[in-house]
């Protein structure tokens, strides 16, 4: 389950792989108007991004998932994930990046360019 709702924080719901246990590696804002997307790329990383304004539509394992204020997006190492719509915005996440255990590589990667570590 790669998106923790709002009402499951501090519950057994949340993947174990979620709790950030190696450090923080890098973090910032992401913001958005309606326009706004986000390419499919992945990290050699964990990466978590706290939703705070809006709502959007992302995929990540696969499968898409609306999020919105409150949400929890988490993205294990090598899996590719997009923001593919905002139908609500301003849109803005607060994203965390854990200490690479891939390769080191840091920043977006993509799929064809850049192998999964």
């Amino acid at each position: 389950m790669p998106i923790v709702k709002r009402q499951d924080f501090g519950t057994d719901r949340a993947p174990e792989w979620c709790r950030v246990a190696e450090g923080i590696c890098g973090m910032g804002v992401w913001a958005c108007g309606l326009d706004g997307r986000a390419e499919p790329h992945f990290h050699d990383n964990e990466e978590f991004w706290f939703v705070i304004k809006g709502k959007a539509r992302v995929r990540t394992e696969g499968e898409e998932y609306v999020v919105e204020k409150g949400d929890v997006v988490c993205t294990r190492m090598g899996d590719e994930h997009a923001v593919i719509e905002v139908p609500e915005a301003p849109y803005e996440h607060v994203w965390i990046a854990c200490h690479s255990r891939g390769r080191g590589r840091k920043g977006h990667l993509h799929r064809g360019e850049d192998e999964p570590a």
